[in-house]
Formats: C-alpha cells, sequence, structure tokens
C-alpha cells in the first residue's frame, strides 16, 4: 500500500506558493497590515501541511488531487477560513477581499489556480517531477484539474487580469 508522504518538507515550496498566493490577494485590497497578512500566510502554510500530511504522493501528484484542491464557490473553503480566524477576519470580510470563485490546486510539482467558473487555468509554481522508474503512463483523466479542463465549457471563457504586487 502507498502512504502519502509524511514530511512537510517535502511539499514545502508546493504550500509555501498556495499560502503566498492567498495572502497575496487578501495584500491587494490594503485591508490587513502586514503583520497580519505574514501571520495568515504562516497559519495557512501549516494548516495546508498538516491537511495534506497524508495525502501528498509525490511518485504519483494525480492521487489525491481531490483532496488537496482548495475550493470556494459561494463558500469559504475551511482551511482559508480557519486561518482568516486567527487574524480576526470574519466570513464576510475575508469573502469581501477575496474572489467570489476560486479555486487552487495544490499537488505535488504543482500549484495551479482559477478564478471563476469559466476563468483560464494558470500556473503558480512548477517544478521537475523525478522521472519514474518505469512506471506506467499515468492517465491524465484521472487529475482532479484535468477534469475540468477535459469536461468541456457551457459557456464561453470569461477573462480575468489578476495583477498580485508584493
Amino acid at each position: 500500500m502507498n502512504q502519502g508522504y509524511s514530511s512537510r518538507s517535502e511539499m514545502g515550496p508546493e504550500v509555501t506558493a498556495a499560502a503566498t498566493f492567498v495572502s497575496r490577494l487578501l495584500r491587494t485590497r490594503g485591508f490587513l497590515s502586514e503583520h497580519q497578512l505574514h501571520d495568515f500566510r504562516d497559519c495557512l502554510q501549516q494548516s495546508l501541511s498538516e491537511h495534506y500530511q497524508n495525502h501528498w504522493f509525490p511518485d504519483r501528484p494525480q492521487k489525491g488531487s481531490g483532496y488537496r484542491c482548495i475550493r470556494m464557490n459561494h463558500e469559504m473553503d475551511p482551511i482559508i477560513g480557519r486561518a482568516a480566524g486567527r487574524i480576526g477576519l470574519t466570513s464576510d470580510q475575508l469573502f469581501a477581499l477575496l474572489p467570489r470563485e476560486l479555486t487552487l490546486w495544490v499537488d505535488p510539482f504543482e500549484v495551479s489556480y482559477r478564478i471563476g467558473e469559466d476563468g483560464s487555468i494558470c500556473v503558480l509554481y512548477e517544478a521537475a517531477a523525478p522521472a519514474p522508474a518505469a512506471a506506467p503512463s499515468p492517465d491524465p483523466t484521472q487529475n482532479c484539474k484535468n477534469q475540468f479542463l477535459i469536461g468541456g465549457r457551457t459557456s464561453p471563457p470569461k477573462n480575468y487580469l489578476m495583477t498580485v504586487s508584493s
């Protein structure tokens, strides 16, 4: 049986990229202090690392993709909500600061996001995976993110301009 990696260092760059991205989204509104943003990012990194601890499979990155997906679709993702609560943000304040629809995929070797249901998928972080030892080719449709890509659109894509500054 293949166990998920439990070492936080194994998922460090991906979790850092995800937490930093959400923190930068919060920063764009100018509502939070740098101290609050730093605390939020640290808390989110720790929460994501703990949440993914037994669901991280670098040898099979698509495995567990749905579990690791952070999703806000008119409901707050509980992991982001808890991190925001730690710095005193209410759900209403958080919804005012973040896009109403945000999907963030945190997978081994890649972190990507989509704003809106029909937005383009953008890559935040990408690293080369180590060469597998004569393993069969993974089925690309097994990845949660690829299900969105393959499933087709019901409406034309909406263009979003995303600018994040530090």
